[in-house]
């Protein structure tokens, strides 16, 4: 896999996880996404398949963590 490639896809699922409205688009116009992304047929394929639902759940997640975190950072100082 080239390398442009490889980094076109970490930010599309990167951006996946953490955007919810580019995720829905992902979901449900996938060509239009892939348009002008240096991803190839095969990697459009492969991000077609994926659950975006769960990876969507893990993105709440981590926001939840992270926002506690940084709460939890505040009451120390």
């Amino acid at each position: 896999m080239r390398r442009t490639t490889l980094e076109a896809v970490q930010r599309i699922v990167g951006r996946a996880v953490t955007d919810p409205e580019f995720r829905d688009a992902l979901k449900a116009h996938p060509d239009t996404v892939f348009a002008n992304r240096d991803v190839t047929p095969e990697e459009q394929e492969a991000l077609k398949a994926m659950d975006w639902d769960s990876i969507g759940s893990v993105g709440t997640e981590l926001e939840q963590r992270v926002s506690r975190m940084g709460f939890a950072r505040a009451g120390c100082h």
